[in-house]
């Protein structure tokens, strides 16, 4: 099946008496998507989880402060969504070290977003940065608690591999700007795929 591509970029800036908002759309030919949401604080606070979700325990991967009592812990995603996970951060601090950027940490609630929205697009055969099911990232941001200054979203369709997924976003200013956010700490990846054999990934990034 001939790949789609998508390229969104959303920026968003809340000050004290004024926001402002800018939108970017491009097409190539690569499924991909990006978008980047800023704001001077968070919409979230505490560290609530509202919504059954899987997170990713792989090398790198850290728990927040206030890590919720075991009982309350996301479950472990599959051992192929470990992996996708793991390559994913890899190959986005390789891009990060040669721009001299500080690396990212794969973080638990951040990933258990990413994996979330994967599936959605997955289970509901859709591609896009607004969940018919969750929302924006804003909002899944927001309703799982976690607190952020700057968020930003890539998502991707079709691709195979880790390597061809992270070619696809380097090669689009606007997801490439996300990889290399320099306002960025923390990671989230996802990784589903849907009953045709489609792929579906997600990167959120928060700083």
């Amino acid at each position: 099946m001939k790949k789609k591509i998508l390229s969104f970029l959303l920026a968003m800036m809340l000050m004290a008496s004024a926001g402002s908002a800018a939108f970017g759309a491009s097409g190539s030919t690569s499924a991909i998507c990006g978008a980047v949401l800023m704001q001077q604080k968070g919409l979230g606070s505490g560290l609530g989880n509202i919504y059954k979700c899987i997170s990713t325990y792989v090398p790198g991967l850290t728990k927040p402060p206030g890590q919720k009592p075991e009982s309350e812990q996301p479950a472990q995603q599959p051992p192929l969504q470990q992996s996708k996970a793991s390559e994913i951060l890899s190959l986005v601090n390789k891009e990060r070290a040669a721009a001299g950027l500080s690396q990212l940490i794969l973080d638990a609630e951040v990933n258990a977003a990413a994996q979330l929205k994967a599936d959605d697009m997955a289970k509901n055969r859709y591609f896009s940065h607004n969940s018919p099911t969750y929302g924006s990232a804003f909002d899944m941001l927001k309703n799982q608690g976690i607190s952020y200054r700057t968020a930003g979203e890539n998502i991707a369709s079709g691709q195979q591999t880790s390597e061809a997924v992270m070619r696809g976003w380097m090669n689009s200013q606007g997801h490439r700007a996300n990889i290399l956010g320099s306002s960025y700490s923390r990671l989230g990846v996802g990784y589903a795929v849907d009953s045709s054999g489609k792929t579906y990934w997600v990167q959120i990034f928060v700083g």
